[in-house]
Formats: C-alpha cells, sequence, structure tokens
C-alpha cells in the first residue's frame, strides 16, 4: 500500500490537516462536518482567488450545479459561525468566495 501525506494548509491561525481532516484555530479545534471540511480546505488551498459556485460545487460534489447556490451558501454560512471569523471566506457579490488570511 502506498500512502502519500497530504500537505498540512496554514494560513494565519488556521490549521488545517486534509490528511487527519482536522481545522484548528489558534489551537482549538473546530468541528465540521465533511463538506465544510472540504470546501474549506478547497478555498483555503487558493488563498486570494475567487472561486465561483460552479467550481467549488464540482470540486466538493463532484455533480453538476444545477441549483447548488443554496448548498455552497448554507455551507458557507455554517463554516463562518463554526470558525467565529466570519471575515475568513469573503463574498465576492456575483463571481463566488475567497478564503482571506
Amino acid at each position: 500500500m502506498n500512502i502519500e501525506r497530504q500537505s498540512v494548509i496554514q494560513r494565519g491561525n488556521f490549521i488545517i490537516d486534509p490528511q487527519c481532516y482536522t481545522v484548528t484555530l489558534a489551537g482549538e479545534e473546530i468541528d465540521l462536518y465533511p463538506k465544510e471540511f472540504d470546501v474549506l480546505c478547497l478555498l483555503a488551498q487558493y488563498p486570494g482567488w475567487v472561486l465561483s459556485l460552479e467550481q467549488i460545487y464540482r470540486a466538493v460534489w463532484q455533480e453538476d450545479t444545477f441549483g447548488c447556490e443554496n448548498v455552497i451558501y448554507n455551507t458557507i454560512c455554517q463554516i463562518r459561525k463554526k470558525t467565529k471569523c466570519p471575515k475568513i471566506i469573503r463574498t465576492v457579490v456575483g463571481r463566488g468566495y475567497k478564503f482571506v488570511i
């Protein structure tokens, strides 16, 4: 069995470990559902890049994007609430979302 370690993503006080599915902020672990974790991880991999709803949905859910707006919106809201850092994911009106730290 050949297992490669995925890189830990560190952005400011955030540490995201894709291998262990953990997110810590200032040393405190944050519990996220799998899709919330995947969305946060995706955005954190491309800090400052604006990812469209379609890009996020296809990357995380791996399905067509018909009607994905509410799913993405609710997932982003939950991430902001659970991390207690609403400004880490910025909405770019008419374009999508970006990770900002």
